[in-house]
């Protein structure tokens, strides 16, 4: 016990946890290792370990795609959780002989020591909110890739001067000219493949949007950050799903922290840093937070954000006028969380619109794939089964197993 705080160690329980495979160290009052033992990563095995360990017991674990699958089941438990950021735990207690048990240990070593660099544990909604955000944002980089390879195949048979003077190559008015380009037969082969792959995924891309809309349609945070020109219900959802509880930001200024709006520090004593480079920080939220930016500037209403944006840009260029008024829309958004109050610059008439459109998007029917549908899916992948595996092969992607995820 140290007696000038008074603080007792606690039992915990560190986690160690693996697609396959977890590792769980037990740590007694007094620091000392207890039990180590390793079991499958399922449900039934973590319901389990809730049976054989006391529930006044806290669990530490990594964040991690695996880590936060067993985390949501554990919280469903009723379990006291700790999540590590993997970045700052390897700071922290970085070693140079590493196995599953001495990673268990080292989180509950941590904890019990008052040392561990906790981070966000998202409940179910907001998990929800990220992981539809991430699958449209997919679509959107397949997208990009697709089109890219119809303007490499147009120049490649020298024809992108018949394209000239059309602005979008995929609107109505391009795609009538697109398909009448004199191509060679193989080339006309590959171009309605292309297409077709971009039919398809626009009709993911329809699915998404109304889960999406379902997500937010019940929403008061959604609805709030709509009455932000340029902010449709998708943005909404995608800063909701990335911030989640804005009570976890005190000020504006830790929010625009998190999403690396801020410049980065590089002080010591008398040296005191003066780039402009900022901090690394969440992505997604960052990007959408930019994205935001430029609907603004599209939309008809004048903000302090726009004419922000339009001054620095005269003075430091687009690009980092851009991240500039994206760190000040993030102090209109943590101020439009934490008041629960529409943004003061709204055009109403543009926000009565968005909500309509969420509102008529939300209504569309869904209908859930059956478990038949889905092994009938499953047996006409199993039909190409071959075809995709030589793919896979000739495409290898790097393993997955010790990715992490950041520590939002």
């Amino acid at each position: 016990m140290n007696e000038e705080s008074g603080w007792t160690p606690s039992p915990c329980l560190g986690l160690d946890v693996h697609k396959a495979t977890t590792t769980a160290t037990y740590l007694g009052r007094d620091g000392r290792t207890k039990r180590v033992w390793t079991f499958p990563t399922t449900r039934s095995a973590l319901g389990a370990l809730t049976r054989e360990v006391d529930p006044q017991t806290p669990i530490v674990l990594e964040a991690s795609t695996a880590g936060k699958a067993v985390a949501t089941v554990l919280k469903e438990a009723g379990r006291e959780l700790h999540m590590a950021s993997p970045r700052d735990v390897g700071l922290i207690a970085k070693s140079s002989v590493k196995t599953d048990a001495r990673d268990s240990a080292k989180l509950a070593h941590l904890y019990q020591a008052g040392f561990l660099p906790e981070c966000y544990i998202p409940p179910p909604e907001i998990d929800r909110m990220r992981s539809v955000v991430r699958q449209r944002q997919d679509l959107g980089y397949k997208v990009v890739l697709v089109k890219n390879q119809i303007h490499a195949l147009v120049t490649r048979s020298l024809l992108d001067s018949e394209m000239g003077g059309v602005s979008d190559w995929f609107g109505a008015s391009g795609l009538r000219r697109l398909v009448q380009l004199p191509l060679g037969p193989d080339e006309r082969t590959a171009l309605a493949r292309y297409l077709r792959q971009l039919t398809y995924l626009a009709t993911q891309e329809e699915e998404l949007q109304r889960e999406l809309a379902q997500l937010a349609v019940d929403r008061e945070d959604v609805r709030l950050l709509m009455s932000i020109p340029g902010v449709d219900y998708y943005t909404a959802v995608a800063l909701i799903g990335e911030i989640g509880d804005i009570r976890r930001f005190p000020t504006k200024r830790t929010l625009a922290s998190y999403a690396g709006l801020v410049p980065r520090a590089d002080n010591s004593g008398a040296h005191v840093s003066s780039h402009s480079h900022v901090k690394p920080g969440d992505m997604v939220l960052k990007r959408f937070l930019c994205g935001a930016v430029m609907g603004m500037l599209l939309a008809r209403q004048d903000t302090a954000v726009k004419r922000f944006y339009r001054k620095k840009s005269k003075q430091i260029g687009g690009a980092k006028a851009q991240v500039a008024a994206a760190r000040k829309l993030s102090a209109v958004v943590w101020w439009i969380l934490t008041n629960r109050t529409p943004y003061r610059e709204q055009d109403e008439d543009l926000t009565e619109r968005k909500e309509a459109k969420l509102d008529r998007v939300a209504q569309l029917p869904t209908a859930p794939v059956s478990v038949e549908e889905l092994a009938a899916v499953g047996a006409e992948v199993e039909a190409k089964a071959e075809v995709l595996g030589r793919l896979h092969r000739e495409w290898p992607t790097p393993p997955v197993e010790d990715k992490r995820e950041g520590n939002g």
